[in-house]
């Protein structure tokens, strides 16, 4: 039985611009109405289409299920140079495959209802340009019934690695999470080392022993002593230690290859390249590789300078991203769903500090503007669903920064 679908009880605005860059490196999976659309639409007849494959098997040579094929630059191939979609424009936006109409609303099941939230890869989202998301419910919802996609519930996430708790509890640790990070008496960066605290508080805690109003009780004293503690990695901030440094500069190199900037190339060379650069990215020393990002030449050691303060302008999108992502739970109900919900929320945070690094790259010597932090945001928006980024060995990665204890002082230090 599908389940209502709810807007956040955060604001969210979006329409979209034409822009096309949803349409780059986007993995769009078909369905069954899908795909008899397109064969119907006989692409093999068209003059431009004639001998280009728009289909490519997924999940092995005998599978059944089938995605859009990619251009060499990571376009859908269905995209023409003045960046618009072909079978939009000769047949109409009805016969789009239903990912690319339902884009970049996304639902976000729980136990009795499903938010709809945006992502932020588009940079109309990520700016928050448009209408409402409240605005267009009842025309999303006529959208997912078409494209039979309505939500089911789902069952709850484990909390910690040792505990599985109702969606009753589940619940209880979202809400002092959104509480933390939704409190506008501290900057983001703050907002964010309590939630970590919290979660770390959490995890420690005999989460068995407490029901009820006891478990909320329990949780309001968490929040409390993540506040109070958080404050030692904000009166001295020092460098991550060697550990800290070499994973995180790790994680920065796959988020770098997600920059809206970057355009993917696939070829030995290429993967030589990538082969250097992962072994300059373990040291930490000399020149960071490029991957041809227009991007300011850099030594590893300048992208640990200060940054300065960002304008409340500037700043805004990074903001909007990283609430709408705790408050909708995304992170911790999608790709990380076998990720227990506070490593989850350590990952999402994880990309606070590789998004301000990225900004000393990107602009080298000037501040960073409006356009350089929508940039990042897509960046990270990008980072959900990457398989090297929701997989075991970066669960691992963010394992290994919570048990040296280096995710807060990380989050710290590059908000300098």
């Amino acid at each position: 039985m599908s389940i209502p679908l709810k807007p956040l009880p955060i604001v969210e605005h979006w329409d979209c611009h034409g822009c096309g860059i949803c349409c780059r490196g986007a993995i769009v999976a078909l369905g069954e109405e899908d795909l008899r659309k397109l064969r119907e639409q006989h692409w093999e007849q068209d003059p431009e289409m004639r001998g280009v494959k728009y289909l490519v098997r997924m999940g092995g040579l005998f599978s059944k299920r089938y995605r859009l094929a990619h251009q060499k630059d990571g376009r859908c191939v269905f995209q023409r140079d003045d960046k618009l979609c072909r079978i939009h424009a000769q047949f109409g936006y009805e016969a789009k495959p239903s990912v690319c109409r339902l884009a970049p609303l996304q639902m976000v099941p729980l136990e009795r209802f499903a938010y709809v939230t945006l992502r932020r890869y588009c940079p109309s989202a990520a700016a928050d340009k448009g209408r409402t998301i409240e605005e267009q419910l009842n025309e999303y919802r006529d959208l997912v019934v078409q494209s039979h996609a309505e939500p089911r519930a789902a069952p709850p996430p484990a909390l910690t690695r040792w505990s599985r708790r109702p969606w009753k509890d589940v619940f209880a640790v979202a809400e002092m999470l959104n509480r933390l990070v939704l409190d506008e008496r501290y900057p983001l960066v703050r907002r964010l080392v309590h939630g970590l605290e919290f979660c770390d508080l959490v995890e420690r805690a005999s989460l068995g022993k407490f029901a009820g109003g006891r478990m909320q009780e329990l949780l309001s004293l968490l929040a409390a002593a993540a506040v109070r503690d958080a404050d030692v990695w904000f009166q001295n901030r020092a460098p991550p230690q060697r550990l800290g440094a070499r994973f995180f500069r790790q994680t920065a190199m796959e988020y770098l290859r997600l920059h809206p900037e970057y355009v993917p190339e696939t070829s030995w060379r290429e993967r030589w390249r990538l082969i250097r650069a992962a072994a300059a990215f373990s040291r930490g020393t000399g020149r960071v590789p490029s991957f041809r990002l227009p991007f300011p030449e850099a030594a590893f050691p300048d992208l640990e300078r200060p940054l300065g303060s960002l304008s409340e302008e500037a700043l805004r999108p990074l903001v909007h991203y990283f609430e709408s992502a705790v408050v909708s739970l995304r992170y911790a109900m999608f790709k990380k769903r076998l990720w227990p919900m506070v490593e989850a929320f350590r990952a999402l945070v994880l990309g606070y500090p590789i998004a301000l690094w990225m900004l000393r790259y990107a602009c080298g010597p000037r501040p960073p503007e409006v356009d350089d932090v929508i940039r990042t945001v897509m960046m990270l928006d990008r980072g959900e669903t990457r398989a090297s980024l929701v997989g075991f060995r970066h669960r691992l990665r963010v394992r290994a920064l919570a048990r040296h204890r280096q995710l807060a002082p990380l989050t710290a230090w590059y908000a300098r």
